[in-house]
Order: C-alpha cells, then sequence, then structure tokens
C-alpha cells in the first residue's frame, strides 16, 4: 500500500521528463532565501528530536514539503520550454538592430515570472501564458563579420522565491553583420541612375516647351521665366528591365571597406526598387532580384569578402 505512491511518482510524467537524456538540463537549486530556511528547518528538526516537541516537528515537515512543492512546481515552470530560432540573421554594423527569438510552450501549463538573460545581461522578465511567444532583443556590432549567438539563460524562482531553476540554450544560427550603408558621392550614384533618389525610378533629362496635357508639377519655372514661355522638366523612366552591373574590380582607387559600404547602399536602393542588379567581385557573380533569398546572399558575402 505504501509502496504504490512512490512507484506511481516515479513513473510520473516529472520522473521520465528527468530520465530523459535528450532533453535540456534543468537545474534546480535553493537561492539564499531557500538555504536560510533549510537551517531553519534543520534546527526545528532538532529541537523537536532532543526536547520531544511535536509542535517543532510539525512544522518542520510543513516547511518541507513546501520544498518539495516549490522544486516540483519550478521544475514545471520550466519544462517543456524550446527555442525556435531562424537559420541565419542579418544585422547591419554600427546600427542598434533587435532579432526575434520565438520560445515555444509545448505544454498547456502558463509558465509564469520567468527570467531571459543573454550573455549573462537579464533582458527581461516575461508570463508565457501561450503556445508560441516571441520576444525581440536589441544587439548591436561594431564591425562586419561572422559571428555566433551567445548562451541564453531562463531563470525562474517562482512560486515561493526558495528555490532557483534554469534552463541553459546554446543557439545554433549565426549572425551576419555586413558593412553600415553609406550614400555614395553623385558621380557612382549618377553611374547607376539613382542620383536624384526624390523622384523614384526616373533621371532628369533635360527642358522642353511646354505641351498642353504636360504635368504642372514639373514646370521648369526659372527657365520658364527666362525664356519667357512655358518649359518643363523632362525625366526619362529607369527601365526595370534594363541590365546594371555593379562590378567592385572597377573601383581600385576606392578603399575597399568604404566601397562595400556605397555598395550596400546601391544594393539596397535597386532592390527597394525591385529593379534586377548584377554584383561583381573577382570571379564571384550575384543576382539581385525581388526575393529576399537573393539579398540575403548578396548581405553574406558583404559579411566575410576580402579584398
Amino acid at each position: 500500500m505504501i509502496a504504490k505512491p512512490f512507484v506511481d511518482f516515479f513513473n510520473s510524467k516529472l520522473t521520465q521528463n528527468l530520465k530523459n537524456k535528450n532533453q535540456t538540463k534543468i537545474y534546480i537549486y535553493p537561492n539564499l532565501n531557500g538555504l536560510g530556511l533549510a537551517l531553519f528547518i534543520f534546527f526545528n528538526f532538532l529541537i523537536a528530536v532532543f526536547y520531544e516537541n511535536n509542535f517543532g516537528l510539525l512544522l518542520s515537515i510543513i516547511i518541507f514539503f513546501t520544498f518539495f512543492i516549490s522544486i516540483f512546481i519550478s521544475h514545471q515552470n520550466l519544462n517543456n520550454l524550446n527555442i525556435n530560432e531562424h537559420a541565419e540573421y542579418f544585422i547591419e554594423s554600427e546600427k542598434n538592430q533587435k532579432i526575434d527569438i520565438i520560445i515555444v510552450n509545448s505544454s498547456n501549463d502558463k509558465k509564469l515570472n520567468i527570467d531571459i538573460e543573454y550573455d549573462n545581461k537579464k533582458i527581461g522578465n516575461f508570463n508565457f501564458i501561450k503556445k508560441i511567444n516571441n520576444f525581440s532583443h536589441p544587439i548591436k556590432f561594431k564591425e562586419r563579420g561572422i559571428f555566433p549567438f551567445k548562451r541564453l539563460c531562463i531563470k525562474s524562482i517562482y512560486p515561493f522565491g526558495i528555490i532557483r531553476t534554469k534552463i541553459y540554450f546554446h543557439l545554433k544560427s549565426l549572425v551576419y553583420v555586413y558593412p553600415k550603408a553609406i550614400r555614395p558621392p553623385e558621380n557612382l550614384l549618377f553611374e547607376f541612375n539613382i542620383s536624384n533618389t526624390n523622384r523614384s525610378n526616373d533621371d532628369f533629362d533635360g527642358i522642353e516647351e511646354f505641351k498642353r496635357g504636360d504635368n504642372l508639377s514639373k514646370i521648369a519655372w526659372k527657365k520658364s521665366t527666362i525664356n519667357e514661355k512655358k518649359n518643363v522638366k523632362k525625366f526619362k523612366e529607369l527601365k526595370k528591365d534594363q541590365e546594371f552591373i555593379l562590378d567592385l574590380n572597377r573601383y581600385p582607387n576606392i578603399p575597399f571597406e568604404l566601397l562595400l559600404s556605397y555598395s550596400i547602399y546601391i544594393v539596397k536602393f535597386f532592390f527597394q526598387k525591385k529593379i534586377p542588379l548584377i554584383l561583381k567581385h573577382n570571379d564571384n557573380n550575384f543576382y539581385l532580384k525581388s526575393n529576399q533569398s537573393s539579398l540575403n546572399e548578396i548581405l553574406k558575402y558583404f559579411s566575410y569578402v576580402k579584398s
């Protein structure tokens, strides 16, 4: 009769989770408050034994079960939590950005009062009441390169504040940090027909006499005043099927790191306008299209390329 509850306990979900070697380890230990309470239990137990004080024994048993319940609840509060991460992250250097991390709660239980730490720095305190829980972490890199994530830690002292529970997650994703975008000089912008960015995809092509039906917003007032007749600015449209080639090998006089920053500006402009672009460097060719994967391929290359 007495043995059955112990058999049921060792076959319980909690024990099976503890035996599962593939699961992320959960560390459970008392904090300072817990150690103080443990000493209080110990002294109560000594008093009950030496002075045959039943109240002291009863108090020790009650507090002991408080410990036991706290350990159980603390374990369940962090159990069945997993991290969903992107395969790759792309971040611009010298810029404050946020990366999204998803915590999946695969159980039906709510996870309450949980602290998240990244690189031994607290991000915040969270309650996970849904299956999918998103949070953003601000991050900044001073230089380009490929960097791994540092260790992520989830902690909890729920429910009574006497037992500390934590899990460590080692994220496998890589962060590709590409150069900071810098606006190129006008001659380079003009070469790619983006010298006048305020006019979207149109490029100035001269002055012509006003004709009926012309857009009044394009009237060249200064020229019209001089000629004493209406003149309008003529723009040629930048054709999206026109082939543009950004060949980094053609600019040996520009410092390479600066050239990469100029190139990021041009690449992002073309991607935003959905204009195809061919990028060349040494023996490598990249084709920028309207899909995100083509842009990511170029950003990844810029994160590690050498001159």
